[in-house]
């Protein structure tokens, strides 16, 4: 619930006192002024989550106060109460950043209907500031091209996962598209109408990682001029991301697998339990195991968010990816460019397909971002791209048993486990087998 407490100014001691207490048996914190002076007075103490002032008061009036409320608290919302004569200076009200108005005498019905209006259009604020917080995305994370078998397993997988609560542990190496999938199973689930909220673990200091997931109330340090929602709230009903996990110091771990396990938290500074219904969706680009055998990643933490673990390949080991994506890219860079469209030539497609890609999917976009702006030949060639170390491997001439042995001996150097090579090739540990048999691989 957005709003918890709020503060009644009414200078008639009746109608303040009906109004707090039928808030509190609803399950809020209230409290009263009964004139401007004492609720300016508490405002620049406290933090309230709605005002609901009398419009004609001694002294401050209710316009006054309004006025004074946006200056200290922005995004405290006010209702204003008005006599039947007074309409028109509530209306008045509105305009300058009332949020709604009530006609003395009110039912606690419609007292109660004009604070799940107010619920609701609070919860829709915080949720658009993070959204457009998160909208500079890299312009590819809605993109999903599958030519690989190893890609279209995943996307075929995820029509399954998204229909449950399971968390989602998603691996992979940096830029191979762990937070595409992430959006995948969001979009694809029975939550996704409700937020889907991000937390870059990485980006975020150690010391204001406790206050961005459970958030804050004021005066709760130094710096905490107002209450702060922290994204788990934000994200309640939908899915949240925690994009690279095994960066969250490990201290605070331990308070995380309480939420995951309980499904509740309080605020830094609060007292009072908040429950939320969220479904986690967790990435990471480290060996899970030596992360766990450094004491960087809590074990019993990653048990409770592995629950469906989700392994992305890198994009030297699904090949068939490579010219579909470049093509894509291509598209893309030049609509939003306004060039022509331009096409890639065969020897540049080999060069893609020789190399690499140490940082897969990403690299390979902001490759093709750079030989369409720097270049404007209607042709993307061999010399257009400007690759790092491409690899001499010759591919023109090999068979594809000897291109598939290749890949399978390249992928079991960077791994030694049997079950994450098949995984990243995108074959099961049975087929492996049989191929590290068939080419004689020790």
């Amino acid at each position: 619930m957005a709003i918890e407490k709020i503060l009644v100014v009414d200078d008639e001691m009746l109608m303040r006192n009906f109004i707090v207490e039928a808030l509190k048996r609803k399950g809020f914190e209230a409290a009263a002024a009964e004139n401007g002076n004492k609720a300016i007075n508490l405002l620049e103490h406290e933090s309230f989550d709605m005002v609901i002032t009398d419009m004609k008061m001694p002294g401050i009036s209710g316009m006054e106060l309004l006025n004074k409320v946006k200056e200290l608290s922005p995004q405290t919302v006010v209702l204003i109460i008005t006599a039947f004569g007074t309409i028109e200076n509530a209306v008045e009200a509105m305009r300058t950043g009332a949020f709604h108005y009530l006609i003395k005498p009110f039912s606690l019905e419609s007292l109660m209907a004009a604070i799940e209006k107010a619920n609701q259009h609070m919860a829709l604020v915080q949720e658009n500031t993070y959204l457009r917080q998160q909208s500079a995305v890299h312009p590819y994370s809605r993109c999903v091209v599958a030519e690989s078998p190893a890609m279209k397993k995943i996307l075929l997988d995820i029509e399954h996962i998204a229909k449950s609560n399971a968390s989602v542990f998603i691996n992979g190496e940096t830029g191979t598209g762990k937070e595409v999938i992430a959006h995948l199973v969001h979009y694809h689930s029975p939550r996704c109408d409700k937020p889907f909220i991000k937390v870059n673990c990485a980006a975020i200091p150690e010391t204001l990682v406790e206050s961005e997931f459970f958030g804050h109330e004021k005066g709760a340090f130094t710096g905490a001029m107002t209450k702060r929602l922290g994204r788990f709230e934000l994200a309640d009903k939908g899915s949240l991301l925690l994009d690279e996990i095994t960066e969250i110091p490990l201290a605070l771990q331990a308070k995380l697998l309480r939420v995951t396990q309980e499904q509740e938290f309080e605020r830094i500074g609060g007292c009072k339990p908040i429950h939320i219904d969220v479904r986690l969706i967790s990435t990471s680009n480290r060996d899970i195991k030596e992360a766990i055998a450094n004491k960087v990643l809590r074990e019993d933490l990653y048990y409770r968010l592995n629950v469906v673990p989700i392994m992305i390949p890198p994009l030297r080991a699904r090949t068939e990816d490579i010219i579909p994506l470049a093509e894509y890219f291509i598209d893309r860079t030049c609509q939003e460019n306004h060039v022509d469209k331009k096409t890639l030539s065969a020897g540049a497609q080999k060069k893609l397909l020789a190399y690499r890609w140490p940082g897969n999917v990403r690299e390979l976009a902001n490759i093709i971002e750079r030989a369409i702006v720097m270049d404007r030949a209607k042709e993307i060639k061999e010399e257009h791209l400007h690759l790092d170390g491409v690899s001499n491997r010759p591919i023109v001439g090999k068979t594809l048993q000897e291109l598939e042995k290749e890949l399978i001996v390249e992928t079991m150097q960077m791994h030694d486990n049997r079950t994450k090579v098949a995984e990243m090739l995108g074959i099961s540990v049975k087929v492996l087998r049989s191929k590290l048999e068939e080419y004689n691989i020790a």
